[in-house]
């Protein structure tokens, strides 16, 4: 019985050059006058000291520590001090409508029929879930917040590629393993989910194999028949 759906996004449910040719580029521009202006900010101050430390610079002046954040961008570095500072800039850019929240057509229907099944929808990735909830928020297709129950990062669950971030998640939204279904882009963070013990679907938005690291592949959300028993593509693939 499939209980919960979790989403990765960048690649999934929303594009990886949009995250690549825009949000990055955002944050690396505005960061060195963003930080100044909010490192008052309990959340800022915090993100700051911790990036201070894994730098092995924690007595690091603010500018320096800057100049380690936008390495870490340039490196597109998995580190969680700095997806903190970048959801906190992309919130406000979200909120302001300096950007916009990319999601793929397929996405938000899915989402909507998936919650009103009765099935619990959550979104996990690298960004933090204050970037996240930012992201869903506004959109394109309008606020999808309401139809998503949790979301997991770096901090709440752990990095993508180990199973244990998937147990621990599992945990938290009480659900059995082989009751939640994971779709992802990354053959890594599928194997590292099936390791947990949860069902998964390869997303493959360049055009999809019928299975992709022996994972079910499809290439859209349209393909993925999901019902509280059955998981199975459907359909005849769009000519893309």
């Amino acid at each position: 019985m499939i209980r919960s759906v979790v989403l990765d996004v960048e690649g999934t449910t929303s594009s990886v050059e949009y995250v690549h040719q825009r949000l990055f580029p955002y944050s690396r521009e505005v960061l060195p006058d963003w930080v100044p202006a909010h490192s008052d900010e309990p959340a800022v101050a915090s993100a700051l000291r911790a990036a201070a430390g894994l730098a092995g610079r924690p007595e690091a002046s603010p500018a320096e520590v800057v100049e380690f954040l936008l390495d870490w961008i340039r490196q597109d570095a998995k580190l969680a001090p700095l997806k903190t500072i970048q959801g906190l800039i992309w919130q406000d850019a979200l909120a302001s409508g300096a950007l916009a929240g990319h999601v793929y057509d397929d996405v938000p229907p899915a989402i909507r029929a998936w919650a009103g099944q009765g099935l619990t929808v959550h979104i996990f990735s690298s960004g933090s879930v204050t970037a996240q909830k930012a992201w869903f928020r506004h959109t394109s297709h309008g606020d999808l917040v309401p139809y998503l129950t949790a979301f997991f990062d770096l901090e709440n669950a752990g990095v993508k590629h180990l199973p244990d971030s998937y147990r621990a998640i599992a945990r938290s939204i009480g659900t059995a393993p082989d009751s939640i279904l994971f779709l992802s882009d990354v053959t890594a963070e599928l194997d590292a989910a099936r390791w947990a013990g949860w069902r998964t679907v390869a997303v493959q938005r360049n055009g999809a194999s019928s299975t992709a690291g022996g994972h079910l592949a499809i290439a859209d959300f349209d393909e993925l028949e999901l019902t509280a028993s059955a998981v199975r593509p459907v359909g005849v693939r769009r000519s893309r």
